[in-house]
């Protein structure tokens, strides 16, 4: 069955949320929402107000068969170039962003999946909590943090959490915890509902000691990160015990192109775009890199960018 074509842009366009209460755009650009720059429109794309706007939204898509996607800060998506037919949902609004800090010394902190994960991490370093100050450099929101189970020289945003929030497809909200939460390389099993928050355990330390340590972890993180320009994503996973941009650079797969998409001259796990590139140039660049990669050295390299 073919999918339906994405109507074009404009207040008048009718979409059947309507009758919900609840504005819902029709053919919203998702370029403009994510870091590559590149893409087609949404068929309907909104930023509920709370979580019952929210379950309004997923149960109509529900009956509707419409498929409902959750948009972060956009930092490793890749939208197709026809765009996306379904619902996208922005976690923007005041409620999906709160971080809270447990004041009993309990080490407890509780955060929203729409906000920006650095925000959780310099919220917990002021509050003398450790363990996600080596995350300060991962770009992106607590959501896409958890659901792919973010990480960095250190640890996994995975090894702290005690809880997630998750929305089912019929607007129904269940807390997981214990043995219904599942952390890899990654990875996470948080890809069957709407992330809408976690609950993690943290250590007390010195606030002090803890700033320098996140400072220090910033410089060498962006040290190994493209820099002058947003049009970036991170290409692959690191397979275990090695690095995919070691393995990229060894393929000689430095300098390749496709259209308007490269691979970075210095990062080469990383894909920068210019004006006029298409998200087919991205996914065909990603499919030449893999199977050079493939023939010269027998690795398979699992995307990190998350196409749609």
């Amino acid at each position: 069955m073919t999918s339906p074509s994405v109507p074009a842009a404009g207040p008048a366009t009718a979409t059947p949320f309507d009758d919900l209460g609840i504005a819902v755009g029709a053919g919203e650009p998702l370029a403009v929402h994510t870091w590559l720059g590149v893409g087609g429109a949404a068929r309907y794309f909104c930023e509920p107000v709370d979580r019952e706007a929210l379950a309004r939204l997923v149960r109509r898509a529900t009956e509707l068969g419409l498929p409902v996607r959750v948009i972060g800060g956009g930092s490793n998506v890749l939208v197709p170039d026809a765009g996306f037919p379904g619902l996208v949902v922005r976690l923007s609004a005041p409620g999906f962003c709160a971080i809270t800090i447990d004041d009993r010394g309990s080490g407890r902190i509780e955060a929203g999946a729409g906000a920006k994960l650095v925000h959780l991490v310099t919220a917990a370093v002021q509050a003398g909590l450790a363990g996600l100050e080596t995350l300060v450099a991962v770009p992106g929101t607590v959501g896409g943090a958890l659901v792919g189970n973010a990480g960095a020289r250190g640890g996994d945003i995975g090894d702290r959490v005690r809880a997630v929030t998750v929305m089912q497809a019929d607007g129904s909200v269940e807390e997981r915890e214990g043995a219904r939460l599942a952390f890899g390389s990654r990875w996470s099993n948080l890809d069957d509902g709407i992330v809408l928050g976690c609950r993690l355990e943290l250590d007390v330390e010195d606030p002090d000691q803890l700033t320098k340590r996140m400072q220090k972890q910033w410089i060498v993180e962006r040290a190994g990160q493209p820099s002058g320009t947003r049009s970036v994503a991170l290409l692959f996973k690191d397979p275990l015990g090695a690095s995919a941009e070691s393995i990229i650079a060894q393929a000689g797969c430095r300098g390749m192109r496709v259209g308007g998409a490269s691979i970075h001259g210095t990062h080469a796990n990383y894909v920068t775009v210019q004006a006029g590139a298409s998200s087919d140039d991205v996914r065909a660049l990603v499919e030449m890199v893999r199977t050079q990669v493939r023939q010269r050295l027998g690795v398979e390299l699992a995307p990190q960018i998350e196409s749609w």
